[in-house]
């Protein structure tokens, strides 16, 4: 599964998408939401039982 995470305390899961593709267009699109300083902590993921892996740097 693929997600849109805020990397804050705790983390919190945006949205979860069915596509990587999907996934890295919504990370882009809740960016575009947040203050400039916020925009980093915000990052599209790949969610697996061990936790989950970034897909956009």
């Amino acid at each position: 599964m693929f997600a849109v995470i805020k990397k804050a305390d705790p983390v919190r899961v945006l949205r979860t998408c069915g596509t990587k593709e999907a996934a890295l267009i919504a990370a882009q699109l809740e960016k575009d939401k947040v203050p400039l300083p916020e925009r980093n902590l915000i990052t599209a993921v790949v969610l697996d039982d061990g936790g989950y892996v970034d897909i956009l740097f």
